[in-house]
């Protein structure tokens, strides 16, 4: 570190720096044995600021050096944000990203062969209950018509490629042609791990994780039509982020994430119908989040002749979450993206 640097700003920077595991699968690393890190740009932002807003105030409080923290510095933190009123969901980040800090730092010490420092108390001290509950974020179709007008051609491209593949914006922007596959004649949107070919995943998807989307029903001929004429490598979407953000911003659009959402929630329940199972498996999703809500396992009193609807909807759930990118069992996941269907 240069003369005169900020030296908590350093060790926070060198702890980040030292778990960022972006491109490298978290799911692989888990079934490896090994610790998962930062696996998204978004997460080492995150990390970054929370932790350095932390070492502004460790400074002020005397603290010269991270690895001479104490677990009384970590409860007298999150008292301090306390008292500035901010939400319990933001004091919870907030542990989240703190918890991430030290796992990096240990990660330090180990490799110089000392000692971990020990400064993060094994359970947080705020409830994770007291987040504010997931909301129904999906869009009505009348406000998807709504916005859709207010939008220009091209912008139209980027929010149809999100309905159809329930993309994110960005990889909605920096799509191309070779992403989309048409198998047993259904279409999929499809990003290989393989960073040379012209459908990687690298750069495009989440932490560059490989995924295979099914496309919605409706939007089989809409994407036909984007895609027709066009050489593989060529991007759809012929406006990037950026301009694509701000296309949405204007038309009203107050977050294209809740395309995800309105994908999440209509796949599930076209798939849900295909079985034969959309009440019974409306009613079974529910009780599995009431129990999650509640603490307690998700199959909690279901019975052994509810089990074939119990399976069903869980292979659907991992289905639609496989779609969007996520893990199989997520309970969590499927609060946020399908509760309320």
């Amino acid at each position: 570190m240069a003369r005169g640097g900020n030296k908590l700003k350093y060790q926070v920077e060198k702890s980040i720096k030292k778990i960022n595991y972006i491109g490298i699968s978290k799911k692989g690393l888990r079934d490896s044995g090994e610790q998962t890190g930062i696996h998204s740009t978004d997460q080492i932002k995150h990390a970054l600021s929370v932790s350095q807003n932390f070492a502004k105030w460790a400074k002020q409080e005397g603290i010269k050096d991270l690895f001479q923290l104490k677990r009384a510095h970590y409860r007298d933190y999150i008292a301090y944000m306390q008292d500035t009123g901010v939400s319990n969901g933001h004091l919870i980040n907030i542990e989240t990203n703190l918890r991430i800090l030290a796992k990096g730092m240990a990660k330090i010490s180990q490799e110089k062969g000392q000692k971990p420092r020990d400064w993060v108390p094994k359970t947080r001290l705020i409830d994770s209950k007291s987040r504010k509950k997931p909301e129904n974020r999906s869009y009505s179709s009348e406000q998807i018509k709504s916005f859709r007008e207010k939008l220009s051609d091209n912008a139209k491209i980027g929010a149809d490629l999100q309905q159809a593949f329930g993309l994110r914006l960005r990889e909605a922007a920096n799509t191309k042609v070779a992403h989309i596959r048409e198998k047993e004649g259904k279409l999929y949107w499809v990003a290989t791990q393989d960073k040379t070919a012209i459908h990687s995943a690298h750069g495009v998807t989440k932490a560059s994780r490989p995924r295979e989307s099914l496309c919605h029903p409706e939007f089989e001929t809409r994407i036909h039509e984007l895609i027709q004429g066009k050489s593989p490598n060529e991007y759809v979407s012929q406006i990037k982020y950026n301009s694509l953000k701000s296309a949405y911003n204007r038309s009203g659009i107050e977050g294209s994430h809740s395309f995800r959402h309105t994908y999440a929630r209509e796949m599930l329940t076209k798939d849900l119908r295909i079985r034969g199972i959309e009440q019974s498996g409306r009613n079974m999703i529910q009780r599995m989040l009431e129990n999650r809500e509640k603490g307690y396992r998700r199959d909690r009193l279901v019975r052994r002749e509810e089990r074939p609807i119990y399976q069903a909807v869980n292979q659907v759930i991992d289905k639609i979450h496989a779609y969007l990118g996520h893990g199989k069992g997520r309970i969590d996941l499927c609060e946020v993206y399908m509760k309320g269907i």
